[in-house]
């Protein structure tokens, strides 16, 4: 089942944290639109900077970017670094450029640096957060981001997916991925321009998809197909031991991976927090089922051909990254090696002794790669 927000037993002792409890939720942070079939879509717009070698800029016009997260993963789920860029907001152009250069996957002086302005939105699928449960498969999806794009006049935007959100990702990057006729026969520019794929589910008939999954994970992505009533009453108990205890449900979740996920949960601040908030705003909310309906959908067709992504044949079409742990026991290097296989042009970086919180540290990385020309 779900792993994007399972933590550990861990050693060391974690901050407690008293106001993440049911009582307190569901929240009303958040925005909608409405779609033309009367659906709420919700979201969550973070408005951050991001540090650029100059040579990567396209232009000084802002960018925009679409979250998909995994499960449990509402409009709250996106990444510590946007979160304390929220509570700083009083940090200028000048202290941004000046705290950039300590990062450690730049080496280079501040005069070839340069500040991007990001409208980052994480997006809640039908049925999680402010969205209104309908089951639609992956392709619906898109068609609801197209409309949520027209709706706030987005023309251009990069996604990034993580884990359960990789299928929507790849669903966008397959039907909004390419040029379009316009007006006198002008070709009109990709919706989506790139997709990163981040710990990324593969469909249910990847060869050896689970052969270093837990057992535990062996039996859920056999149920998504063959049971899947089966598998939502496992989640249910699941999530009730969640919500009577967020923090040591969540923590147990890790002890069957790899020391790098606990590494990640133990040291970098925020992580915690952020996944539990997540999750308590999702079940609040009674919407476990929405949970539920996209484990069935692990186990379907897709409704797409992964070989289909980018071959629009006109203008430009979208360019896709895959990245993935090689320790990840949730969904498996094989799963992101099948999808960087059957994608035309796919690039990829597999990561040694990384699992499924690669997330987490890669995140910097992900945006300089979209950023990109």
């Amino acid at each position: 089942m779900a792993t994007d927000t399972t933590s550990a037993n861990l050693n060391t002792e974690l901050p407690e944290y008293p106001d993440l409890v049911l009582a307190n939720f569901p929240k009303k942070e958040g925005e909608t639109v409405q779609l033309i079939d009367g659906r709420q879509f919700g979201f969550m717009e973070y408005n951050i900077t991001h540090t650029v070698q100059k040579t990567a800029l396209r232009d000084n016009r802002e960018h925009i970017i679409l979250l998909i997260p995994g499960l449990p993963g509402s409009r709250f789920y996106c990444h510590p670094h946007v979160l304390a860029e929220e509570k700083n907001k009083e940090l200028n152009k000048t202290s941004a450029k000046n705290n950039s250069n300590n990062r450690s996957d730049h080496d280079c002086d501040n005069e070839s640096l340069d500040l991007i302005k990001i409208r980052l939105f994480v997006l809640e699928r039908p049925g999680i957060g402010l969205s209104t449960f309908a089951k639609r498969t992956f392709l619906d999806f898109a068609n609801d981001v197209k409309e949520f794009c027209v709706i706030k006049r987005i023309m251009e935007c990069k996604v990034i997916a993580y884990s359960a959100g990789g299928p929507y990702g790849l669903a966008l990057a397959h039907s909004l991925g390419n040029s379009e006729e316009g007006e006198q026969d002008a070709l009109i520019k990709p919706l989506v321009t790139k997709a990163a794929i981040i710990s990324g589910i593969s469909p249910h008939n990847t060869p050896h998809a689970t052969d270093r999954m837990p057992w535990k994970h062996k039996l859920a992505w056999w149920l998504t197909k063959h049971s899947p009533k089966l598998l939502s009453l496992l989640a249910w108990f699941e999530a009730k031991m969640a919500i009577r205890d967020p923090v040591g449900a969540m923590r147990g979740g890790f002890n069957d991976g790899p020391q790098s996920d606990r590494d990640i949960y133990e040291n970098m601040p925020g992580v915690e927090r952020m996944c539990i908030e997540s999750m308590l705003e999702q079940y609040s909310r009674g919407q476990l089922s929405t949970e539920c309906y996209e484990y069935s959908l692990w186990g379907k067709p897709w409704g797409f051909r992964l070989e289909d992504i980018g071959k629009s044949g006109k203008g430009e079409s979208v360019k896709c990254k895959v990245w993935h742990g090689e320790e990840d026991i949730g969904t498996t290097a094989v799963m992101g090696r099948y999808l960087v296989d059957h994608i035309s042009g796919c690039e990829s970086r597999f990561v040694k002794e990384k699992g499924h919180m690669l997330y987490f540290e890669i995140w910097e990385e992900v945006i300089d790669w979209l950023m990109e020309e």
